[in-house]
């Protein structure tokens, strides 16, 4: 392990959970309630920090670094390098933007419990990772997200809105629905792959059988 590493990563970890904290109370203020109210719906807010390597890719058209998601916690605050890579949804996830690199700033993300429990008034923008030929790519994504047990459910409904979930669940039952349906969305884009190959191959072969034996020969 490098030098140094476990003692700057609590420090970097400890500034991080703080600089959250802060927007949060930002996010609260502006939702018209108290400061803490987000960070308090949390109930014991947990961390998680995770170095993603992007090496160069010979062919970066025919992958990503990272599939279009969402992230399923409270906010995540993302430090990029330089090279760049990070792409977003704005306009409801109709249009992907570049987000740039700035040095020394960090990339804000909303997660899908902040979007919920905001009733939706801040987004959970999708978002991917592409790579590119000439560069790796290194980030550092900080995710803060709320206990198993926290409730999730919109913390103030604005007049002439409806609440954007059903019913109140907790963040573990949230997280669980969640990859049950990204596993059936996978599940489905598979056999669609699959149903198109099979389709191609029919079109092939009836377009063989139908030459004459002279032009498949020739």
């Amino acid at each position: 392990k490098p030098h140094g590493w476990i003692a700057v990563t609590e420090k970097y970890s400890e500034k991080l959970m703080e600089l959250a904290c802060k927007l949060l109370e930002v996010l609260s203020e502006a939702m018209g309630l108290e400061k803490e109210a987000l960070t308090k719906a949390c109930v014991d807010m947990d961390q998680k920090v995770v170095v993603n390597f992007y090496p160069k890719c010979p062919q970066p058209d025919l992958t990503l670094g990272l599939k279009r998601h969402t992230d399923p916690g409270t906010i995540t605050l993302l430090l990029q390098d330089q090279v760049g890579g990070l792409q977003a949804t704005k306009d409801n996830g109709k249009t992907w933007i570049t987000v740039k690199p700035i040095e020394g700033a960090f990339v804000v993300n909303l997660g899908d419990h902040g979007h919920y429990l905001s009733n939706g008034r801040f987004k959970n923008a999708d978002h991917q990772a592409v790579v590119n030929s000439n560069s790796s790519r290194l980030s550092i994504a900080t995710f803060q997200n709320p206990a198993p047990e926290a409730i999730v459910y919109p913390l103030k409904i604005r007049e002439g809105e409806k609440a954007v979930m059903d019913e109140p669940i907790t963040f573990a039952e949230m997280y669980r629905r969640k990859m049950s349906k990204d596993l059936e969305a996978a599940r489905f884009k598979k056999l669609a792959k699959e149903q198109q190959i099979q389709a191609e191959e029919v079109a092939e072969k009836a377009k063989l059988e139908s030459m004459p034996i002279e032009e498949i020969l020739a």
